[in-house]
Parts: structure tokens; sequence; C-alpha cells
């Protein structure tokens, strides 16, 4: 991911109001200036829905079910045999 570190690059959005008064008090709260608040909510956010996108996550069943098919893996078909038995024809 590329990144710059250039405070010239700006970000134009749309509030309604409700969103600004709560947004001046939790800043206030906070003692940040709208522009430090805002880019650590966004990353803060960004972070949040990047780890959540990236981690796989399993219930008891699935587990148990995924580390059972790892344990006792399925039969090779004939089909699979005969690509072995192709793979090694071709490398001697």
């Amino acid at each position: 991911m590329t990144t710059t570190d250039s405070k010239s690059d700006m970000l134009k959005v749309r509030m309604d109001s409700v969103t600004i008064s709560m947004m001046d008090t939790a800043r206030a709260y906070l003692k940040l200036d709208k522009s430090k608040f805002i880019r650590e909510s966004v990353r803060e956010k960004a972070k949040s829905v990047i780890a959540e996108h990236q981690t796989t996550r399993f219930s008891v069943e699935d587990w148990s079910a995924f580390f059972a098919a790892i344990d006792a893996p399925a039969e090779p078909t004939s089909r699979m045999k005969k690509a072995v038995h192709k793979f090694h024809d071709i490398q001697g």
C-alpha cells in the first residue's frame, strides 16, 4: 500500500449538524483540532475494518471439521492417481 505524508492532500466531507456537534464534543474532550480528530478517527475505523476482513473466524463446529479434514484427508481419486503417474513419467 502506497502512502504519502503530504499534508496538502485534502478531503471534503459533508456532515449533518448532529454529527458535527458530536464530533466537536468528542474532540473537545480529547483536546484535538478538527483535522487531527478526523485523521485519527478515520485511521482507527480503517484499521478495524481491515483487521475484520483479514481475519478468518471459525465456529467451534467449523474448527473441529477443519482439523478433522486435515487429520484425515480424502483418498485420492483415480484421476488424481493418473495425474501423479503421468507427472512421474514426464519427470523420468
